[in-house]
């Protein structure tokens, strides 16, 4: 890897990027993450004359430059320039010094000038990985940038398909936290439930993951995702307990084991959990099952245990095949004799769904009062 090093003034940056010279956004880099009050002291350490860290660009073969590291210093000065926002003080830029911020103040920048795309790559990941300026999908995100996994990852969080159901905020976006999510998803469908994101990390490091491997995951994916588009047209998905991580990882799980049922069957068994989810706490000391589920969300709930135990309080819940759980003298499955007698439901209102003994929704509807689903 060769460089230079030159000194731009912010006018010189500015220029560049205005006119299409700069890429602030290759592969490897993240979005605008900082924060107003980041940003602020930014500018006003440019007007105390204070000097700014390094920006490190690319030159590539056409003359023009990738953003390595100094991409959120380069956009909060392109938008204090702009007018976007004020400085500390709330003095715009139109009223501050603008020859001194534009002309006279000046930026070292390390221009390299020979490198391959593998060392750009990992040069970014060890400035920002060492700097522990990066979380964990924007690392794996520089370190991995094109491989087919991560490609897989971020072609599933910018189909509108995963934007229609509203699992995440836009300050969550920034920080790539979908891809975290979505690579812990698809490990669901590769691996099955797995302790913590360890699978997830080494098949990042499996050379031997190839495009078609990765297409097909795809086409599984988006099977599971439609199931979870379609409850979401039935009661808004971001309005229950299930938008959370963990709860939508042990629905995702579930929808993976049950793929034979048919829609409406699903359908009847998500409505149960958005009636019941309003009751789910790890303080609900009237219903252990509800609070076992609850306990199992927040201590230890990335181990393989906990997810375990979450997927168990579902398919006792909604796949029960006992016919007379309360009145049954071995009581195999206490999950749902917990859940019948928190809500006064006797054992005889059971409904059959295909092969499934479960709980009738418009009765659970009346007991709960919440009327969210019309017969």
């Amino acid at each position: 890897m060769d460089f230079v090093i030159e000194e731009w003034t912010l006018s010189d940056l500015i220029f560049k990027h205005e006119h299409g010279y700069i890429n602030l956004n290759p592969p490897y880099q993240r979005g605008d993450i900082w924060t107003m009050p980041a940003k602020k002291k930014l500018i006003e350490s440019i007007k105390l004359k204070y000097p700014l860290p390094a920006f490190f660009l690319f030159k590539n073969e056409v003359s023009k430059y990738e953003m390595v590291d100094g991409q959120q210093r380069t956009r909060t000065i392109l938008g204090y320039a702009k007018g976007l926002f004020p400085d500390i003080n709330k003095q715009e830029f139109e009223d501050s010094d603008k020859d001194f911020f534009l002309n006279h103040y000046k930026i070292s920048v390390f221009v390299i000038t020979i490198a391959t795309q593998s060392e750009i790559e990992d040069f970014y990941y060890r400035v920002n990985k060492f700097g522990t300026k990066l979380n964990r999908p924007e690392i794996l995100k520089a370190q991995y940038s094109n491989s087919p996994l991560q490609n897989l990852i971020e072609r599933i969080s910018d189909s509108p398909q995963f934007e229609s159901i509203e699992l995440f905020t836009q300050s969550t976006l920034n920080r790539l936290t979908d891809f975290d999510f979505i690579g812990e998803l698809l490990g669901i469908l590769k691996f099955g439930i797995t302790d913590k994101k360890l699978s997830v990390d080494r098949w990042y490091q499996d050379s031997t993951f190839s495009e078609p491997q990765a297409e097909e995951l795809e086409r599984r994916f988006f099977v599971i995702l439609d199931d979870v588009i379609r409850f979401n047209e039935i009661y808004p998905l971001k309005n229950t307990r299930y938008r959370q991580r963990n709860d939508f990882y042990t629905l995702f799980c579930f929808l993976i084991n049950t793929q034979e049922l048919k829609k409406s069957s699903l359908d009847h068994f998500y409505k149960i959990l958005v009636l019941i989810g309003e009751d789910i706490s790890p303080s609900q000391e009237e219903c252990f099952a509800f609070q076992e589920y609850a306990t199992n969300c927040v201590s230890q709930s990335n181990s393989k245990n906990a997810r375990e135990e979450r997927l168990r309080f579902f398919n006792e819940l909604l796949l029960n095949t006992i016919q007379s759980p309360i009145s049954t003298e071995s009581k195999e499955n206490l999950t749902i004799v917990d859940v019948l007698n928190f809500y006064h439901l006797p054992e005889d209102s059971l409904v059959m769904v295909e092969n499934y003994t479960t709980i009738d929704i418009w009765l659970l509807q009346e007991r709960t009062q919440r009327y969210y689903f019309k017969q």
